[in-house]
């Protein structure tokens, strides 16, 4: 189990609970207009890689938003973004061992970004959020949209953050508990990363988890798991 930007490991049943959030929730909020001239077949955009650690041990999502920022020329801290990222102050109430009672992703940061307490995740409207205070009306949020729109807007000079799992590959284990009386299901492993390359076989991200540069993922698989997470993505134009 990888050791940020992960859940708790209490057991759940994926059976019972096969539907994420973000998957249920999100709406196509940007469409990409189709290029003009046919996509290049390869694209490697040089982002410099930032570490989520030591400061941020769940910190997956603002500093993915650090380096898409430090591409736009907004040379941000990571430590500034986590203090300025929406959060949901909602407590962790356990039962048995079981989460009962947490924060919804969706309404802000979940949890303790540090690690000195259980923390969770930021889904894309709180970091869009988050992006449009320092690019203002060039904010997109991609999510909804193709994957293969993605690789366009990576054509274009644009690295995106893309929500996935932690080793890209499908959920195979999910938590679930209530905010408010809603249902929140959840991945153990969910992970965000930055999507900056592709080629015809693989799509190339900056972890900022293991701090891999240009990281090399199968497309097949990278899809499938940022599909599983909702297909979130937010960049800018």
């Amino acid at each position: 189990m990888l050791a940020g930007c992960t859940l708790p490991q209490e057991q759940a049943d994926p059976a019972r609970d096969p539907v994420a959030p973000a998957r249920v929730q999100q709406e196509k909020l940007f469409d990409l207009s189709p290029q003009q001239a046919p996509r290049p077949a390869k694209m490697m955009l040089d982002v410099p890689i930032i570490s989520q650690k030591p400061e941020l041990h769940n910190g997956c999502e603002v500093t993915s938003l650090a380096m898409l920022l430090r591409h736009a020329g907004q040379n941000v801290d990571k430590r500034v973004l986590a203090e300025q990222v929406p959060k949901d102050p909602e407590p962790l109430v356990k039962e048995q061992g079981d989460i009962k009672e947490w924060g919804d992703p969706n309404i802000g940061f979940v949890g303790d970004m540090t690690g000195v307490r259980k923390g969770f995740a930021v889904y894309n409207k709180p970091l869009e959020k988050l992006l449009r205070r320092y690019m203002g009306e060039r904010t997109v949020n991609l999510t909804g949209a193709s994957y293969q729109a993605l690789l366009d807007q990576v054509a274009a000079g644009r690295p995106v953050v893309i929500w996935a799992t932690g080793d890209f590959q499908l959920p195979t284990e999910w938590e679930s508990w209530y905010k408010d009386g809603k249902k929140v299901v959840a991945p153990f492993d969910e992970h965000a990363v930055l999507l900056v390359g592709y080629d015809e076989t693989y799509a190339y991200v900056n972890d900022p988890l293991t701090g891999a540069k240009q990281q090399k993922v199968a497309h097949k698989a990278l899809e499938s798991s940022w599909t599983a997470l909702g297909k979130q993505a937010i960049s800018y134009q």
